[in-house]
């Protein structure tokens, strides 16, 4: 089966969980035999260049991609994927479904859209009242694609105010990870409790991501717990003003006592994320809606045990009491106050996260997900 990703940012380049989830997919899809390819947009803004680029395919660890930046690149998208010869179109982002729309009648293939993120969640959450173009895109996904997939049963409840329709064509197939040498030597070298090692934050800085409840959590932790330290691994990608209007809130927040204690290391790579995750006590997800949760997997995967709101999906992934602390409710003292009981206990903290790095490779793993993907597939291809 020859399978045509649409994506954004695809690994190496990052802009998040959706490209640890699409990269993922793409690798664990090539090393099951399917032809894969994939067309990634990246940064992309449909606006026209001063100066057009080139714009080639190329080799990337045995999967063909074209990176597309500019409008101008479009021509060669549509040359790409009919040199492809895809067997049916996998959509990533709903602002991509036009195009993919118009491939999909092109070739006269069938498309699934993978709703990463539940953009009306996401309005919600941010008071957005206008009908915004990433909204509508997914819609009009949701409306016209051939299959759906989301990656937990909560994203497909929050899924269920579009009706019989969509729910007819949704299927729920959740992300898997791949295991690395560096997750590995990180759960081996967690012998002994971490008793002085700095709680993590990972996250994009919005409030949709609960970035102010996360604030008020490290607020409280860092003042009931003399001497420990956080490190919060994230900020605005490709926005370094609204970053710094965060990091504006914290020190507004913050006492000196405090922001001596608390590290930003601004949006990071995957290689510099492995090293804070193996050198993290735990961590603390603060968001009111996940629709997955690759960050709590990614944390369980090195040993860190994750104190989290029962966002969305992260509980399908983080069983409490078991690869760490889920809270009742996302509330900002409830979740600090889970956060100070486990930083007080180091000895709890590393069983926590031994048990959470083997629920990682017992259920987790690429290896484990890949077939219910590939089930969506085969229902298109029959």
């Amino acid at each position: 089966m020859r399978v045509l990703h649409l994506t954004r940012d695809l690994p190496p380049r990052s802009l998040g969980g959706i490209s640890t989830a699409v990269g993922g997919l793409v690798r664990a899809s090539a090393r099951h035999g399917l032809s894969v390819s994939v067309l990634s947009f990246d940064a992309w803004r449909p606006t026209r260049a001063a100066v057009p680029e080139p714009c080639e395919p190329a080799d990337e660890n045995g999967v063909q991609v074209l990176r597309v930046t500019q409008v101008e690149h479009l021509g060669a998208a549509r040359a790409f994927a009919r040199a492809m010869r895809p067997d049916l179109l996998h959509v990533h982002h709903g602002m991509l479904w036009p195009f993919a729309a118009s491939l999909r009648d092109d070739l006269g293939v069938p498309a699934v859209k993978t709703v990463h993120v539940v953009q009306r969640e996401m309005n919600a959450l941010r008071r957005t009242a206008e009908h915004t173009r990433s909204l509508a895109g997914q819609e009009a996904a949701l409306a016209a694609a051939d299959r759906i997939i989301v990656p937990s049963r909560a994203a497909a409840a929050a899924l269920a105010p579009y009706g019989d329709a969509v729910a007819a064509r949704l299927r729920v197939a959740p992300h898997g990870i791949d295991d690395s040498p560096a997750a590995r030597a990180s759960v081996a070298a967690r012998t002994t409790p971490y008793d002085d090692a700095p709680l993590l934050a990972v996250s994009r800085f919005d409030e949709a991501k609960g970035t102010s409840m996360l604030f008020g959590v490290l607020l409280r932790a860092l003042a009931r717990i003399r001497n420990a330290e956080a490190v919060i691994a994230g900020g605005v990608p490709a926005n370094l003003r609204a970053e710094l209007q965060w990091r504006k809130r914290w020190e507004v927040q913050a006492p000196p006592t405090i922001r001596e204690r608390a590290r930003f290391t601004g949006w990071v790579g995957p290689d510099v994320l492995e090293r804070q995750y193996t050198a993290a006590l735990l961590l603390v997800i603060a968001s009111p809606f996940e629709t997955f949760g690759m960050t709590a997997l990614e944390a369980m995967l090195f040993g860190v045990p994750v104190v989290t709101t029962p966002a969305g999906g992260i509980p399908e992934v983080v069983e409490n009491g078991v690869a760490g602390l889920v809270c009742s409710y996302p509330d900002v003292e409830i979740l600090a106050a889970h956060t100070i009981a486990l930083m007080r206990d180091p000895l709890r903290a590393m069983e926590l996260g031994e048990r959470g790095a083997a629920l990682a490779r017992a259920r987790h793993l690429w290896e484990h997900k890949l077939q219910g993907v590939l089930a969506v597939y085969r229902e298109l291809a029959s």
